[in-house]
């Protein structure tokens, strides 16, 4: 299958370097090396990830492919984790460079869904993938803040993934010593991004009071509100400090923690529900758009 980068044409063109493969994507090419079909899109994918003028957008899209739709040809090779483990590194240098928004978010998806590849593709060979895995779980767990807020509001979701990883991973000392506190970090982080927001529930009601000043919205309001949210991050706070649990044991009391996603599912819910109960007075509708719009 041929592949080209006009983009590494042009950089070829413009900039006259002779562009040298690094030693260390060997394994990349050994790993694929059998399959001649692949191997000319490759040295593509690692010429231009070793050009002084990277193409991040063609490089995150190639890494993917690479990463999704030829990892079960990666699973069965000797040195498969290995390759993994480059395939993830190309995401983080993504997701860590200079580059456009747009492209970073995209290297973020893509490094959670080969992650979610591993753990639930590796079948009987997890056990060899669990360094890689747990390296790009720590890896994950010291970014910024700016970069970890990626992660968490990405589609594909870290509880998700840990999700996946409990059920899949064996139960065996120090699994979890990388996923249990960067779950950890997802909740708190959550918690402190929609507690910088203004609490919805005083909020709307002191803006609805002269539309509908006798009504009580507590109802909608109750599993986004700021004390519940304290609530969740005070409860947090107990299983961490918790000595008797095992370390799957604190995975499963994480996971039934609300994560970005579903607090901002119960946001969107809001509207539909206004409109559903109704208002006195005929205000259902009103206060319903209001909502929407401000």
């Amino acid at each position: 299958m041929k592949v080209k980068s006009k983009a590494l044409e042009i950089n070829l063109a413009d900039y006259h370097v002779d562009v040298a493969i690094d030693e260390k994507y060997t394994t990349l090419q050994e790993v694929l090396s059998k399959y001649y079909g692949l191997m000319e899109g490759l040295n593509t994918l690692l010429k231009e990830l070793c050009h002084p003028y990277k193409n991040w957008r063609f490089i995150v899209s190639e890494t993917r492919k690479y990463s999704l739709e030829y990892f079960h040809l990666i699973k069965n090779h000797p040195k498969g984790p290995d390759a993994a483990g480059l395939l993830s590194d190309i995401f983080f240098n993504a997701i860590e460079s200079d580059i456009e928004f747009d492209v970073k978010i995209d290297a973020v998806d893509n490094l959670l869904l080969l992650l979610q590849k591993i753990v639930k593709d590796s079948d009987p060979d997890l056990d060899k993938f669990l360094p890689i895995i747990n390296s790009a779980f720590l890896r994950i767990l010291d970014l910024s803040d700016e970069l970890f807020g990626l992660f968490t509001r990405s589609y594909y979701q870290i509880n998700r993934l840990a999700e996946n990883f409990l059920n899949h991973a064996p139960k065996s000392d120090g699994v979890f010593n990388s996923v249990n506190p960067l779950v950890t970090r997802l909740l708190h982080f959550t918690y402190r991004y929609w507690l910088s927001e203004k609490d919805p529930q005083s909020w709307f009601q002191k803006e609805v009071s002269e539309i509908d000043p006798q009504n009580s919205y507590e109802e909608f309001f109750k599993n986004i509100s700021h004390q519940r949210l304290e609530n969740w991050n005070h409860q947090l706070g107990r299983i961490e400090n918790t000595q008797n649990l095992k370390p799957d044991e604190v995975l499963t009391s994480l996971l039934k923690f609300p994560g970005f996603h579903q607090i901002a599912a119960e946001y969107r819910r809001i509207p539909l529900a206004l409109l559903k109960k109704g208002g006195k007075n005929g205000h259902a509708g009103i206060l319903s758009l209001f909502f929407c719009f401000t």
